[in-house]
């Protein structure tokens, strides 16, 4: 029987990524990922709802990741749904479901220009970098 585990969004970086190293000595890059809903309710109001995806980036793409992408960067993610647990400082289980960004179908998009610090033009096109595997 054939599976598929595969997520793609389209959205905009909650937060600078958060760049951390890992007991095996590689490095993991997290962020949040903002995607929006847009619609018009019965009353023909404008009305939008918001979900937040936490993204876990793995291999030679956390350098590019924590060098380029900034809060607010439009972004394409494509990576798997996983769902771990784990234990609070309190001891409490608790799980979590996150977009893992790795191997070779793992990809971060960045999406459109933005100004750098100290003014200077924008970026140039959008900047694809492809995961590696963990």
């Amino acid at each position: 029987m054939l599976t598929v585990n595969r997520a793609t969004l389209v959205g905009h970086a909650g937060r600078d990524p958060e760049i951390r190293d890992l007991k095996n000595g590689g490095r993991a890059a997290t962020f949040s990922l903002a995607t929006a809903e847009k619609w018009t309710d019965r009353e023909g109001k404008p009305a939008e709802a918001t979900e937040w995806h936490r993204v876990v980036v793995y291999g030679p793409a956390v350098e590019i990741v924590g060098t380029m992408l900034r809060k607010g960067d439009a972004v394409m993610v494509e990576g798997r749904i996983a769902t771990r647990k784990y234990s609070d400082r309190d001891g409490v289980e608790r799980s979590v479901t996150e977009i893992v960004v790795a191997g070779p179908q793992g990809m971060v998009n960045m999406l459109g220009a933005r100004r750098r610090e100290g003014g200077g033009d924008p970026d140039p096109a959008p900047q694809a970098v492809a995961g590696a595997a963990t």
